[in-house]
Order: C-alpha cells, then structure tokens, then sequence
C-alpha cells in the first residue's frame, strides 16, 4: 500500500496533538502525583504513631496489672 502525503500528514498532525496533550496534562499530572505520594506518606506516618501508641498502652496496662 502506497504512503500518500495525506496519510503523512494524518499521522503527523496525531503525533503532534498527543504531543501537545501530554505536555499541557504534565504539570497537573505530576501535581496530583506528588499529592497522592505526600497524602500516602501522611498515612503511613499516621498509621506508625497509632500502632507505637497502641503497643505503648499495652506495655503500660501490662505494668499496671502485675
């Protein structure tokens, strides 16, 4: 099958388009990709703090019983 110059230039202005989408979509992507990261690193933290409190209580309860 023969390449014409409309399928050419088809093709070009597609890559193009997609080209100009990705970079206008960037900076917002990385903006919720690095909230996403920050919120998952709060929880994580969050989570820690809970569970060293959690053992902390019952180390002390332990004391308390004995």
């Amino acid at each position: 099958m023969p390449v014409t110059a409309l399928r050419l230039w088809l093709v070009a202005t597609t890559i193009l388009l997609a080209a100009i989408t990705v970079w206008a979509f960037a900076p917002v992507l990385l903006f919720f990709l690095l909230l996403t990261a920050g919120l998952g690193l709060v929880s994580a933290v969050m989570i820690g703090l809970a569970r060293g409190l959690q053992a902390w209580r019952g180390r002390r309860d332990g004391d308390r019983g004995s």
